[in-house]
């Protein structure tokens, strides 16, 4: 879009954040994040907390473009994108059912096989007792920021991990736990910026490694061959392809000892908190924050530029 930055300045801008997921939290950190950058820039924009009157709220906001800051259930999973498909307002990131997809873990899991893009083995259950070979990840089949989710190495320890992790979901994703290092990769726009190695201090990158100062150490760029890092490059505008998304995501990988990059999950609106992996990447890229905020608009409503 020529004239971007003289558009944006003459229209109002809703952030979309909170809502009722165990992560709410993290999205009022990031939707304070986005607010501060828009105004920063003399954007015109308005903090509006996810709840039963959120309609009525956008509609008195007289919004021009929302921003969905949400994570998790009820935001990240097309609900949000659907309501403003509803309300007739453009918004930011993917849309209602590529969010969709990239929620369900399963769903996801199964696109990415179906489009030869690598993927640890997986089965998905809603009961117990279920085999799998160990170890394994248990996890939320449509969770986020790690919550409820185990690394279980012994057969002692898959009952407590599957208790765990059925509280927040109706399903329970069983995956193939897979050695190695921890790479992410973040999407915006057409291309893939420079990749994040994460070195957690807890056994995985945990919902405390996420968001708790010093308790994970992000290495940029990874230490990986240049050649696997053109593969994961790669991979993820695929991922994200393979899914339908719109603008940005952050494709979530581990590296085995062999090199062979493996697909965990894709993310359709990372996190943007001060300890957040999109922003760090894109500040690698030569973004500022507001920058980074003003190019996912941009790319939201030119997805082909």
């Amino acid at each position: 879009m020529k004239n971007f930055g003289r558009w944006i300045q003459n229209k109002r801008v809703a952030v979309l954040y909170g809502g009722w997921s165990e992560e709410a939290p993290i999205s009022r950190k990031t939707g304070a994040a986005v607010l501060k950058a828009f105004r920063e820039r003399n954007v015109s924009a308005v903090g509006i907390e996810m709840n039963s009157s959120v309609a009525e709220k956008i509609r008195k906001s007289r919004a021009d473009f929302c921003f969905i800051a949400l994570h998790g259930k009820w935001g990240e999973d097309g609900t949000a994108q659907g309501l403003c498909e509803l309300l007739k307002i453009p918004y930011s990131g993917s849309g209602v059912l590529a969010s969709a997809l990239s929620m369900n873990k399963s769903v996801s899991k199964t696109v990415f096989q179906k489009h030869g893009i690598p993927t640890p083995p997986f089965r998905v259950t809603r009961s117990w007792p279920v085999s799998f070979s160990l170890p394994a990840v248990i996890k939320p089949v449509d969770g986020g920021s790690a919550i409820g989710v185990t690394v279980a190495h012994k057969r002692e320890e898959v009952k407590s991990a599957f208790q765990t992790a059925i509280k927040y979901s109706q399903e329970v994703l069983l995956e193939k736990f897979v050695k190695g290092k921890e790479i992410t990769a973040a999407v915006l726009g057409d291309r893939a910026l420079p990749l994040i190695e994460i070195l957690p201090k807890h056994a995985f990158y945990d919902y405390t490694s996420k968001y708790v100062q010093g308790m994970s150490r992000h290495i940029l760029p990874a230490r990986i061959p240049a050649k696997v890092a053109q593969q994961v490059s790669e991979i993820a505008l695929k991922a994200h392809a393979a899914l339908g998304c719109r603008a940005f995501s952050r494709v979530d990988f581990i590296v085995d000892g062999n090199g062979s990059p493996w697909v965990l999950e894709l993310n359709s609106i990372p996190g943007l908190t001060e300890t957040s992996l999109f922003p760090e990447a894109a500040r690698a890229a030569g973004f500022s924050f507001s920058e980074m905020i003003f190019e996912m608009v941009r790319c939201s409503l030119n997805p082909k530029q």
